[in-house]
Parts: C-alpha cells; sequence; structure tokens
C-alpha cells in the first residue's frame, strides 16, 4: 500500500516533456472526468478549418485537438458544429470588445484619444480597425480565447465577455489545470506573453476605471488626458483614478444633492475631486489639474457643494 502511495505522488507531480505526452495525458485525464471526448481532429479537418477561417491553431492546441475533441458543455465542437455557428464563436471576443465600448466602459491609451466628432460610432470604427489587425482568438472553453499569432506555443489564454477582458493563465496547460489536471510541462511558461492589441486591452479591464459606464467616462476621461499632460506619469494616473480603499459601485439616478443632479459634469467631477483631497491633494492642486477655472464649476470650498462632498464620501466607503 505505502508503495501504491508513493507511486501515485510521483504520477502526480509527473513533468511532460513533449506537447504530445502532454496532450496524450490530458485526453485521457478529461475522459476520466467524465468528459465526452470524441476522436481526434485529423489533419484534413484541421487544414480545412483553418482554411475556412483564415486562422491557423496555435502549436500547443492543435495536438490536443488531435489527440482527442472535447465536446462536453462548453467546449467548441470543431467537427459537428456549422460554419454559421463557428463564425459566431470567432467573432464573440470582438463583440463583447465592442459592447464595452459602446458602453463607454473601456477605451485603452495604446489605441490613442477618443474620436472627438461621431460620438459612440467613432469610436467603435477605430476599434473595429484595430480588431482587424489583431491576433485572432480561438475559443478553448466557454469565454476563453487563446490567440493564434504568434503561431507559437505559450500564448495566454484570455477570460472575455461583455463586462471585462483579463488573462486567465499564461498558457493552455495553466488553463487546463483548473479542470485538475497536475502534470506540469516543461516548456510552461511563467508570466504571460505579451501580444499585439490583446495585452494592452486586458490590462485596461485588470485596472477597469472605476468610473466607467454609469458615472459617464467622457468627463473624467478628460481629466486623466489633463492629468497626463500635467506631467503626471500613466502609473500615477492609474493610481489615482483607482479610488483604492472605498469597494462599491454607486448607482446613477436623478438625486439631487444641492445644486447637482448625479447625472451632473459637476456630480462627476465631485467625485474625483474628493478621491484626489482624500488622496493628500491640496484644494488649489485639485482646481488647477482638473481645469475647474469656470466658476460655476466650483462650490463655496474651493471645489465643488459640501453637500456633494458629503454625500459622496457616505456613498463610497459605506
Amino acid at each position: 500500500m505505502a508503495r501504491n502511495s508513493s507511486q501515485a505522488t510521483v504520477n502526480k507531480n509527473l513533468v511532460c516533456f513533449s506537447i504530445a505526452a502532454y496532450a496524450k495525458i490530458l485526453i485521457n485525464h478529461l475522459k476520466s472526468s467524465n468528459i465526452p471526448v470524441e476522436r481526434g481532429l485529423t489533419d484534413a479537418e484541421l487544414a480545412s478549418i483553418e482554411a475556412t477561417f483564415s486562422f491557423t491553431f496555435p502549436p500547443d492546441l492543435r495536438p490536443i485537438l488531435q489527440e482527442g475533441l472535447p465536446v462536453g458543455p462548453g467546449f467548441p465542437n470543431w467537427r459537428a458544429s456549422s460554419a454559421q455557428q463557428l463564425n459566431i464563436l470567432l467573432n464573440l471576443p470582438a463583440l463583447s470588445l465592442l459592447k464595452q465600448v459602446s458602453e463607454g466602459s473601456l477605451w485603452c491609451p495604446s489605441w490613442g484619444p477618443r474620436p472627438d466628432r461621431g460620438g459612440v460610432n467613432a469610436g467603435l470604427e477605430k476599434v473595429k480597425a484595430l480588431l482587424r489587425k489583431a491576433p485572432v482568438l480561438v475559443s478553448v472553453y466557454r469565454n476563453c480565447y487563446i490567440p493564434c499569432e504568434p503561431n507559437l506555443a505559450g500564448n495566454p489564454v484570455f477570460y472575455i465577455d461583455s463586462q471585462s477582458v483579463r488573462v486567465l493563465s499564461f498558457d493552455v496547460t495553466g488553463f487546463f489545470r483548473e479542470f485538475g489536471m497536475a502534470h506540469a510541462p516543461a516548456w510552461a511558461p511563467k508570466e504571460a506573453r505579451r501580444l499585439e492589441f490583446w495585452s494592452d486591452v486586458a490590462e485596461g479591464g485588470a485596472t477597469r476605471r472605476w468610473w466607467s459606464g454609469k458615472l459617464g467616462g467622457g468627463c473624467l476621461d478628460e481629466v486623466c488626458r489633463r492629468l497626463r499632460e500635467g506631467g503626471w506619469k500613466e502609473e500615477e494616473v492609474r493610481e489615482m483614478m483607482m479610488m483604492d480603499g472605498c469597494g462599491g459601485e454607486m448607482e446613477c439616478g436623478t438625486q439631487v444633492i444641492g445644486r447637482w443632479r448625479e447625472e451632473d459634469v459637476g456630480w462627476r467631477v465631485g467625485l474625483l475631486s474628493l478621491v484626489l483631497l482624500r488622496g493628500g491633494w491640496a484644494r488649489e492642486d485639485v482646481v488647477y489639474s482638473l481645469g475647474l477655472h469656470d466658476q460655476n464649476m466650483i462650490g463655496e470650498n474651493g471645489v465643488v457643494d459640501e453637500n456633494v462632498i458629503t454625500y459622496l464620501e457616505g456613498q463610497l466607503c459605506n
């Protein structure tokens, strides 16, 4: 019994030194976990899929699909699904991203400034142009995708839905550890490879702006621009705008606080003013950095109405 226990420990920590060996162990593990697995895709089937949809399977995902095709709930069925279904699957990451952009909850600094004219549609067109040049994302499982470029083993797996984009694992082997796969390939990366477009988006999702969506991003995006122009480094701007230590999201409604309504620009500027003041900024520095030289934007305290400050502080830290 002791020998069997020792042998089980050795097997649990086995290291794979080839992609083919890893694929075989993984497929056997999925089968033993009662996940339906069909025979692997043939070279001809893989070539047909790649030609139809103009992408190449990553070299660490391809051997897995050749060894066996997982078809349980959430796994893409590359053999039985129709061309229309697979096309929708491949377009879902872009559609999810565009939804975030249209709602004003995401805009990456690397994309440049938001278009001044044309409103939301102009911003969407700009991101669509960038998406056409971005690496195609191939579905691994549900909302989990791996880039097909560069065509190398070790690309990170991204989680993408209509609310967030983030790096889920450093590579596909890290992703399958979520299914109880303990074998660690010798080539498994120790950090996520940086990729064109998607890495920037994931970093933007990881530090999702607290003013996104309901509080209205346009005004405070302008604040970020002013801070950068004032000489603040990007990491300093991000730190100032993250509002650490105060959890929760404020619902935007029609409540009137002082002379401000929640949807007014003054409300949003008041929110940022509070964050900066509590971060140690002097009131005159807040006024100068945010460009609040229009007296209609400044309350008796030098920034905004004190009632707004009091109410916001209670909302943010309760």
